[in-house]
């Protein structure tokens, strides 16, 4: 829709500035230049407003495109991230090379940490490009601050998020305010549900 009022305002600046050659070139040679000019100083009125609705649409198209380059810029790094932490979940020596916890903790926990990461990581992204709401972003978050794996990562790691996302935009501010205070209202109403091992798990036959 923005690229169509981008086309349609390109369209009225050219059919505004080339109406008076074309009247020029289809005025008979007896032309009363002088009601013509009355007649212009109305069109000018009328180009003006028309100008205006151009360059707004222009503005618009302009816009849009800087947008969708500033989201397909941000999904190529997410996607270059994404790579990184899949080469070291595959293999604990290359995870080993990956951003140290902030307090010790074991292998399997520290790989379950960074895959809360990443999840963070994909709610941030959807909230960017504007699918996910503030509301539904929140009821997002409840859900996975259900989980004690979630809930001690944003312990261990929040203060380095807050720092990070603070220093951003106003959408960035937003998202990590939102998700401390969940993690907050998600403590707040009791322990976190246990994992539970597979192998332990009492539905399994």
């Amino acid at each position: 829709m923005t690229l169509a009022y981008g086309f349609l305002g390109l369209g009225l600046l050219v059919l505004i500035t080339s109406t008076p050659f074309v009247l020029a070139a289809l005025a008979p040679a007896n032309t009363d230049w002088e009601k013509l000019s009355d007649i212009s100083q109305t069109y000018g009125a009328v180009s003006v407003v028309l100008s205006a609705v151009a360059l707004v649409g222009v503005a618009l198209s302009l816009l849009y495109q800087a947008r969708q380059a500033r989201t397909s810029n941000e999904q190529a790094i997410r996607d270059s991230h994404l790579q990184l932490a899949t080469l070291a979940l595959s293999d604990p020596d290359l995870l080993q090379a990956w951003a140290p916890p902030v307090a010790p903790v074991t292998l399997k926990r520290h790989q379950q940490h960074l895959i809360t990461s990443l999840a963070i990581g994909e709610l941030l992204q959807r909230f960017r490009v504007g699918h996910l709401s503030v509301q539904k972003l929140a009821v997002r978050l409840d859900g996975h601050f259900r989980g004690e794996i979630a809930r001690e990562q944003w312990e261990r790691e929040g203060p380095g998020w807050r720092r990070i996302m603070e220093a951003g935009d106003r959408r960035d501010r937003v998202f990590v305010r939102l998700v401390n205070e969940r993690y907050q209202a998600a403590v707040a109403t009791g322990p976190a549900l246990a994992v539970i091992e597979f192998q332990d798990r009492p539905d399994r036959p």
